[in-house]
């Protein structure tokens, strides 16, 4: 009869040792679940922001390709961007539109280009919901336009 209550004084302590087991394992799990999705969402984020970015420095070079003069193309590679930019609701901190507009001078007959580099200040902090965090990211992009050689110039 001891050795019965013994066997099962011995079966509850061994049971008994497991809890609290798995609120350990989640205190440690948990965590690194969340910076994971963290990392996925901010991979993501970044990964539109540079197509986005791409893009617009596209229709930035587009736009500059198509005017007359090399004021009026950097102007329309401003608007362009911008416009870009905003059509896709990406959400730069900082914009910065380069333009190239040399080949507008070059004399008519003769091939050339513009070239359009836009950049991009992406927020990664508000990942966080904190209002603080890991930062921000510049997405950079460049497009290189053909200018019709016998399009008139100014």
């Amino acid at each position: 009869m001891m050795r019965t209550h013994l066997n099962r004084l011995r079966t509850a302590l061994r049971h008994g040792a497991d809890r609290g087991d798995a609120a350990i394992e989640a205190t440690i799990v948990i965590p690194l679940l969340i910076a994971i999705v963290l990392a996925v969402l901010a991979g993501a984020r970044l990964s539109l922001a540079g197509q986005k970015t791409d893009a617009a420095a596209q229709a930035a070079a587009r736009a500059a390709s198509l005017e007359r003069t090399p004021a009026a193309g950097q102007a329309a590679a401003q608007r362009a961007a911008a416009d870009a930019l905003g059509q896709r609701s990406q959400n730069c901190t900082s914009t910065r539109v380069t333009t190239d507009t040399s080949g507008l001078s070059a004399s008519l007959g003769q091939v050339s280009s513009v070239t359009v580099t836009v950049s991009c200040t992406v927020p990664l902090g508000d990942l966080l919901l904190l209002g603080g965090g890991p930062g921000v990211r510049t997405m950079t992009s460049s497009f290189t336009s053909i200018v019709d050689a016998y399009r008139e110039r100014g």
